[in-house]
């Protein structure tokens, strides 16, 4: 039997596409309170820098990962040159360091592509036989630094060279007193929220044996977060960083911005997704920044979620900053808006800002959005969604497949296929080692493409290891038989 597929102009599923109000970008070079990296703008990695060389008594950082060679230059030399003790708070879990899909929920894709399981186990490997003192949880992916106990700062940023070259990033010092309460939560994680804790250095090139350790916590050593401006995760003890953030969307009167990495699992925020449609409700201006990552549904369904409940959203392709301000209160933070890792688990951090970062961090959130390079649609027209991937094709040096412009899909009778969902979502086609795939939304069907036909074989699970290219056609026609 054989369908033609009659199409609209648009694709029942949101997407982001090119915002064509978009004004000339200029990176924000104003670093008085709030530090950046953008593109020509490293200040957040000097001031990393600057802490780790001024230091003169003690350096305690944690991040989830360390690949920059500057920034690991920098710390073995203060190891090495002179009595500074230093104190490294990192993660070791395999299941993220190895898996490329799980990655993607901590570290850029620029990250993941500079292979940084290898370098991060090897710059360890050298610090820790150097003597900097190491420890490791599987949940670490609070990223901040204090030198001296007394001088804390807050980042979003990885140490890595994407983070800290042109990834838009953003970080902010501590008072004293409220970096002694961050030095506090460093201490009381390092010494019993650690699951690693004992390295065996091993002749083998970048090669550590790790001895596991019983991770026990009384809560009560925790910080206690009305002393300070100081937010936290850790675990399910205590997730008053989430609650931070839901207050400053609940205590919004005028405008709400909201920028972060990406947007998934939102099941698991309830109390967020009320607070943004009850801020809609009460006529507040949401607007929310974040990276247009079109290749992850998850993140897609996120956006899509929030865009119905009130939120416009913008989108860039760099960014990783994270934070949300309204027109009294603001917060940097760690975490993404991510229901499945660091707001209701796993270590992450932030911090409630002074009024002129406050300031600060609006005007660059205004300033990220009136230069955003996309907005996302609920209901894209094909038009729209075809011109947004030539151009990130373009911009990011893919060379994607080419395919006709009339195409035909052809299963056998029996095969479990929702027509709807290859006419009114966007298809594409994607390949590994072992294949080629057709996918629609979260449909993957292992396929074999010739005469512009995509034969389909047998349906699978979601893959995450496809190279995947949208497929830029004007008529489709389905058959089986």
């Amino acid at each position: 039997m054989e369908v033609n597929v009659k199409h609209t102009d648009q694709f029942s599923s949101g997407a982001y596409i090119l915002n064509s109000n978009m004004a000339p970008y200029s990176p924000f070079k104003q670093t008085g309170s709030v530090f950046l990296t953008q593109e020509n703008n490293n200040s957040l990695k000097e001031e990393i820098l600057k802490l780790i060389n001024q230091s003169t008594e003690v350096v305690k950082i944690c991040s989830f990962i360390i690949t920059d060679t500057e920034i690991f230059d920098a710390i073995l030399n203060k190891a090495q040159s002179s009595n500074v003790s230093i104190f490294i708070l990192t993660q070791l879990d395999q299941s993220k360091l190895t898996n490329q899909f799980s990655l993607l929920d901590f570290l850029t894709e620029e990250e993941v592509r500079e292979n940084p399981a290898q370098t991060h186990l090897k710059f360890i490997k050298k610090l820790f036989d150097s003597g900097v003192h190491i420890r490791a949880s599987v949940s670490a992916h609070a990223k901040f630094i204090i030198a001296d106990r007394i001088n804390g700062f807050i980042t979003s940023a990885n140490l890595t060279t994407p983070s800290l070259t042109f990834n838009t990033e953003s970080g902010v010092y501590l008072t004293q007193e409220d970096s002694k309460e961050l030095d506090k939560l460093f201490d009381v994680i390092f010494q019993m929220g650690t699951g690693y804790r004992q390295f065996i250095s091993s002749a083998k090139k970048n090669k550590i044996f790790v001895v596991q350790s019983e991770v026990k916590i009384k809560k009560e050593l925790l910080p206690n977060p009305t002393v300070s401006n100081l937010r936290y995760t850790y675990e399910s003890d205590t997730n008053n960083l989430y609650e931070e953030i839901v207050s400053i969307i609940n205590n919004a009167s005028e405008y709400l911005y909201i920028s972060t990495y990406s947007i998934v699992g939102l099941d698991s925020l309830i109390e967020l997704k009320q607070a943004i449609k009850d801020a809609s409700g009460r006529g507040v201006q949401i607007n929310l920044f974040c990276r247009g990552m079109n290749y992850r549904n998850d993140h897609l369904k996120g956006s899509q979620l929030l865009s119905l409940a009130g939120c416009k959203i913008f989108a860039d392709l760099f960014n990783h900053s994270k934070g949300v301000i309204n027109e009294k209160r603001g917060m940097i933070f760690t975490a993404n808006i991510d229901g499945f890792h660091g707001l209701k688990n796993g270590f992450e951090v932030g911090y409630v800002l002074q009024e002129k970062q406050r300031i600060e961090f609006l005007n660059i959130h205004s300033d990220l959005i009136k230069s955003a390079y996309y907005i996302f649609q609920n209901t894209p027209s094909r038009t729209d969604l075809f011109q947004t991937y030539s151009n990130y094709e373009n911009t990011k040096g893919i060379k994607a497949p080419t395919f006709a412009k009339d195409i035909i899909i052809s299963y056998r009778k029996g095969m479990v296929v929702n027509e709807s969902e290859l006419s009114e979502l966007p298809l594409f086609y994607g390949r590994s080692r072992n294949g080629e795939y057709l996918i629609a939304g979260n449909a993957y069907f292992k396929c074999k493409f010739m005469n512009n036909t995509f034969l389909l074989a047998e349906k699978e699970n979601p893959r995450f290891d496809l190279e995947r290219y949208i497929l830029k056609y004007d008529n489709l026609k389905i058959i089986f038989n």
